[in-house]
Parts: structure tokens; C-alpha cells; sequence
């Protein structure tokens, strides 16, 4: 089954997937439409609220308004920022685990697994050294955060606009080869 969006990359293991593809639970759950709509729907929602906040905060660590602080509301901003992303997450299994192999067979899906976890050792650990306190690695740890949950979207985006190959296309001409 890997390889069905046409490359060779690693996947997650396929019996795994199949296993929870077939589960009794995720096969009555497969039905409810309505479910998996709202699901995404706060999935999305709590991604572009994790990743708005994310930006500001970035945004002013790395100094591109000078003299602006968000020092009175870092803390509930942090709050919200971190709830939100705890929303995504949540959100983010239920979809997978309604559609195991669609989604865990995507050729992004485990690079954004590893962004996600590199995104938050940086936020819990390395945000964390005191060398992060001076202003120019400050400003890089900002530009790093910004790199890594940039790349999350991308690989989502990725995902979400693939399609798995058509097994009758193999036999098929190439209409750009005559």
C-alpha cells in the first residue's frame, strides 16, 4: 500500500494502519459525516489560532516593531496560544484516526509529525536555555519557531492536496511522450 500517492517515502507500518482502519469503533465512527466536518472545522480553527498568536509573539521577539511590547498580555496570549494548540492536537488524532490510511499514507504526514515534535522541544527546551535571553539568539530562536510551524502548514497544505494515484494510469500512455 505505500506508495500509493507515488513515491517510496517512509510511512507509517500498514498493518497498523489497516488495524485501526478496521476497528469496530473508527467503522461506526466513519459514518458520521457531520462529526468529521465539525472536527475539522475546529481543527482548522484552533490551527490558524495557535499559528496567529504564534506569528505576534514571534513577530515582536524578533524585533520588527521596535519599542512595541507584549509584556502585559504575554501570559494569557501564552495561555490561549497553548490551548489552542492543545485543541489542534486533539483534533488532529480524531481526523486521523477517522481515516487512518488516507491520512497516515500521505507522503507529508510523517515529516509533519517531526515538525510538530522539533516545534515543541523547541518551544519546551531550547526556548528555555538561558542563552536565549541574549537579543540575537532571541531573535533566532523566533525565526527558527517561525521556520519549523511554517513547515508544518506546508506539509499540510502538501497533504491536503494530493491525490493517490489511479492504478489504470499505469497502463496508459503518456499523452506528453507523442
Amino acid at each position: 500500500m505505500p506508495g500509493v500517492y507515488g513515491n517510496s517515502w517512509l510511512h507509517l507500518p500498514t498493518d497498523w494502519l489497516v488495524a485501526l482502519a478496521t476497528s469496530d469503533l473508527r467503522l461506526w465512527a466513519y459514518g458520521l459525516r457531520a462529526v468529521y466536518g465539525t472536527t475539522r472545522f475546529v481543527h482548522l480553527l484552533a490551527m490558524s489560532g495557535f499559528l496567529g498568536l504564534l506569528l505576534l509573539l514571534e513577530v515582536l521577539r524578533l524585533g520588527v516593531f521596535p519599542g512595541v511590547t507584549a509584556a502585559p498580555v504575554r501570559r494569557p496570549l501564552l495561555t490561549l496560544m497553548n490551548g489552542a494548540f492543545a485543541v489542534a492536537v486533539a483534533s488532529g488524532v480524531l481526523l486521523f484516526l477517522y481515516d487512518p490510511i488516507g491520512v497516515g499514507l500521505h507522503t507529508m504526514f510523517l515529516p509533519k509529525l517531526l515538525l510538530v515534535a522539533f516545534g515543541l522541544v523547541h518551544a519546551l527546551y531550547v526556548e528555555r536555555i538561558a542563552l536565549m535571553r541574549r537579543p540575537r539568539w532571541r531573535r533566532a530562536s523566533a525565526a527558527a519557531a517561525l521556520a519549523i510551524w511554517a513547515l508544518v502548514i506546508a506539509c499540510s497544505t502538501w497533504n491536503a492536496v494530493e491525490r493517490p494515484l489511479n492504478p489504470a494510469d499505469i497502463h496508459r500512455a503518456d499523452p506528453r511522450a507523442g
